[in-house]
C-alpha cells in the first residue's frame, strides 16, 4: 500500500494481511464517487457493511434467543 498505511500498521502494532480489503473498508462510496476514476478499483465499503450488519445481527438473535427461550417473536424483536 505505501507509508501512510505502514505508518498505521506500526501505530497500531498490527500487519494487516489484505491491505486492500481494509482500503476497502474504509472507502465510503460517496468519497469513491468524488475520486473514483484516479483510484484503485478496490470497491467500496457497502457490500462489507452488510455482511457485518448481517453477522451482528444474527449474533444479536441467537444470544437473546439463548438468553430467553421462552421469549416471544415480538419480545425478542424489540429487545433486539
Amino acid at each position: 500500500m505505501g507509508p501512510p498505511l505502514e505508518a498505521l500498521e506500526e501505530r497500531l502494532g498490527y500487519r494487516f494481511g489484505n491491505p486492500d480489503l481494509l482500503v476497502r473498508a474504509l472507502t465510503h462510496r460517496s468519497w469513491l464517487a468524488e475520486r473514483g476514476s484516479a483510484l484503485p478499483q478496490t470497491g467500496d465499503n457497502e457490500q462489507l457493511e452488510f455482511l457485518g450488519d448481517s453477522i451482528l445481527g444474527f449474533i444479536a438473535s441467537e444470544s437473546l434467543v439463548t438468553r430467553h427461550p421462552s421469549g416471544t417473536e415480538g419480545q425478542l424483536s424489540q429487545w433486539k
